[in-house]
């Protein structure tokens, strides 16, 4: 019998669907993985719309309702972050798109983690060293480089691209580890630097 294809994992969502208006990476930053949690427990009553997959959502603030879509909310926390906001991700989850999972203990290797940001030389780590072997792979070369100001765009599992420097990342590795993800070292080989030299006086 063949063995189940895992499903991919940002964050609590773990992807049922294909969520094309946001970028994957979004939902693994720590802030919106608190809006995944809330998605589940917060006590509001909502109607659901599958045909155009939209809802309305109950309100405590000024306005009386939230009207949401996979996109957009007319909640204060996304007029204010332009992110997906707990309604969203409900909106989501009961479309069937993402199920909200409560993650293990441990999540990910913290051992691991600060063995890699202990490491006298970062960039020689073996963790760090399969990023850079990535780095180095066709299928990473970026869609766009600003070499005055030391900048790459790259194409991401979803339709927003993303944008890179020589020490940050708008991809899921760096949001969750804070450490050169493959494209920062791509981006770093492309000007020229070693793998970790950010060019940095």
């Amino acid at each position: 019998m063949a063995k189940r294809a895992k499903l991919p994992e940002y964050g609590r969502c773990r992807m049922l669907q294909a969520w094309p208006e946001w970028d994957c990476s979004v939902h693994a930053d720590v802030a919106q993985i608190d809006r995944q949690e809330r998605a589940m427990n917060y006590p509001f009553s909502f109607e659901i719309d599958s045909e155009t997959k939209t809802a309305r959502f109950s309100s405590t603030s000024d306005l009386s309702y939230y009207d949401t879509t996979l996109a957009s909310c007319t909640c204060h926390d996304f007029e204010d972050r332009h992110l997906p906001c707990k309604h969203i991700y409900r909106l989501a989850a009961e479309l069937g798109i993402i199920e909200i999972f409560r993650r293990k203990p441990g999540g990910q290797d913290k051992d691991l983690l600060e063995s890699v940001k202990n490491s006298s030389n970062i960039d020689e780590h073996p963790e760090q060293l399969k990023r850079i072997e990535k780095a180095r792979e066709t299928k990473c070369a970026p869609l766009s480089i600003d070499f005055d100001n030391r900048m790459a765009t790259f194409g991401g599992s979803g339709k927003v691209p993303y944008e890179t420097t020589v020490d940050t990342c708008t991809c899921r590795d760096y949001f969750v580890r804070r450490l050169p993800c493959k494209h920062i070292y791509r981006l770093r080989i492309e000007l020229g630097l070693t793998g970790g030299d950010n060019g940095k006086k």
